[in-house]
């Protein structure tokens, strides 16, 4: 097993470290799924291991993660079909603003304009690797602004 990361995020400001791990993981429709019934919501993606990348690792690394959000009482899409379910989708952010009595949109914004928008009673979110990494065969890169602001 690999030394993954295992974060958790129960705060908005814990929302800013859970996106910068996340930053340049690869996913598909087919690898999000959203339970009205439990409120949970779950992402399953590549990871690319920025906490690994220019340390002492010689090569560039990735992992299988999953992001789990419970609590969500609604889930929003724009730009994202289910009609296709092996599209790649690329993360750029996760972005968070807190609402009252510690409800939450969290928003996840993809290359490509696609967004998903989770209306969460509050956070709670976790981030685990899963498995053992493997090299990658590129490095994550962009150009512009990547906040996912209008």
């Amino acid at each position: 097993m690999s030394e993954g990361l295992k974060l958790s995020a129960m705060e908005a400001e814990d929302i800013t470290v859970l996106s910068a791990a996340m930053v340049g993981s690869i996913t598909s429709p087919g690898e999000m799924s959203y339970s009205q019934t439990v409120r949970h919501f779950t992402l399953t993606a590549s990871r690319f291991m920025w906490e690994k990348y220019g340390s002492s690792t010689p090569s560039a690394l990735r992992v299988r993660s999953g992001l789990f959000f419970s609590d969500i009482l609604s889930v929003k899409a724009s730009g994202i079909s289910q009609g296709t379910p092996t599209s790649v989708m690329e993360l750029l952010t996760i972005s968070c603003t807190s609402g009252e009595d510690g409800a939450a949109e969290i928003r996840l914004n993809f290359a490509g304009g696609g967004i998903l928008c989770l209306d969460a009673e509050c956070i709670n979110v976790t981030l685990t690797d899963v498995g053992d990494p493997w090299k990658a065969d590129g490095i994550p890169s962009y150009e512009g602004d990547i906040t996912g602001s209008d």
